[in-house]
């Protein structure tokens, strides 16, 4: 059986739609043997209750989780049970009660088709806006796993809006001809006004990160693009906004740079433990560069082929129980450092839902970067120099 939608359009459900609408099938198949049960118990006790007239709970429940179909089935199911059990006990109770009990559960029965149909057309509309909404932010962040020449970077994102697939962190990972460059961000604050100050961001990013031959030369055109947002915001009346920073760049020879903006400090994974990457200078966040000192520095370290670093927000270390613990994110990833990349984000996944209880309180992000880059090239530029 093909499924299909009705309702004057030629698109088919989507397959969730319609493994949605077989398991209501049951549930209408329950509700009818219910009202056909009370029917026969009505007639068995011959007392004059009329039980029966609970039943029209039944076609409300079905108007609650049916299709309209379905209700007009249970709905038709409840009159006739109504005709039948007053139809018998007509000696006593009278034609115009007959009538008017009759009627009655006609009305509700159609009230409660009513009812489906009104729910039924809010949902499609909520369903229709949310897959615009996705649309929207997975053209903001895109899924991961990304894949360049020399990396590859699972992760995971978990937003502590409720039915939001993004929130104020952001990440990217672009091939340019300088290497692998990768970026993750946390912006200050939530909502709307966080994702705008992001999306600036990262669209800075994503154009500077080809042009630019440094990586604080694509810092630095990052922090002008939040300063430039953050002066319209002023005008709009929203808040100014900073974006904790960290840009990691794959270079030849095993090594990699990195520069931090006020971020958490990154992880390196290899030899079945995994070690904190301590910045000599940590950075200001962009958007209060300008009162730091001195310049941002970035800072060398190694990172050969089949190695992997982790990055992540400060959802994730920052992440607390019901007793207010941290999560303790050096310790899981010394257990799982020799865990595939997919199978480690996953336990981080789940691990972090179980240590928080299913109560995000911030965005969370982490990204596990593994270096692909063909080891005779990088053990020939090392013996070329340092």
């Amino acid at each position: 059986m093909t499924p299909q939608i009705r309702g004057g359009t030629s698109e088919r459900p989507s397959w969730d739609e319609w493994l949605s609408n077989r398991r209501r099938q049951p549930t209408t198949a329950i509700l009818c043997a219910l009202v056909v049960v009370t029917a026969i118990v009505d007639l068995a006790t011959g007392n004059g209750t009329q039980i029966i007239h609970l039943c029209g709970l039944a076609a409300l429940i079905a108007a609650m989780l049916c299709t309209t179909r379905q209700v007009v089935l249970v709905g038709a199911f409840y009159t006739a049970a109504v005709a039948v059990v007053y139809t018998s006990e007509l000696a006593n109770s009278g034609a115009p009660t007959v009538i008017a009990s009759v009627t009655g559960s006609a009305v509700a029965g159609i009230a409660c088709v009513l009812l489906c149909k009104s729910r039924w057309e809010r949902e499609q509309l909520l369903a229709r806006v949310r897959s615009a909404a996705e649309a929207a932010q997975r053209t903001l962040l895109r899924e991961l796993p990304l894949r360049t020449d020399d990396a590859v970077v699972d992760g995971l994102y978990v937003s502590s809006a409720q039915d939001a697939l993004i929130g104020g962190d952001i990440y990217e990972v672009l091939p340019t001809p300088y290497g692998t460059r990768v970026l993750i961000g946390d912006v200050r604050g939530k909502g709307l006004p966080a994702i705008h100050a992001g999306a600036a961001v990262l669209t800075s990013f994503r154009e500077g990160a080809y042009h630019q031959p440094s990586l604080l030369g694509v810092c630095i055109r990052m922090e002008e693009a939040l300063l430039r947002h953050n002066h319209y915001a002023r005008d709009t009346g929203d808040g100014e906004r900073f974006v904790t920073a960290l840009v990691l760049q794959l270079e030849p020879a095993g090594r990699a740079e990195i520069v931090g903006c006020g971020h958490t400090t990154p992880f390196r994974l290899g030899g079945g433990k995994a070690e904190e990457i301590w910045l000599d200078d940590p950075g200001l966040p962009l958007g209060l560069g300008n009162l730091a000192p001195q310049a941002r520095t970035a800072q060398k370290c190694s990172f050969p082929a089949g190695e992997r670093m982790v990055l992540c927000t400060d959802g994730v270390t920052e992440a607390r129980d019901g007793k207010g613990v941290f999560y303790p994110l050096v310790d899981r990833l010394s257990t799982w450092a020799d865990l595939p990349s997919p199978e480690l984000v996953e336990r981080l996944r789940l691990d972090l839902l179980r240590h928080t209880g299913d109560q995000q309180s911030d965005d969370a992000a982490i990204l596990v970067v593994r270096r692909n880059g063909c080891v005779a090239a990088d053990e020939a530029a090392s013996a070329d120099g340092p």
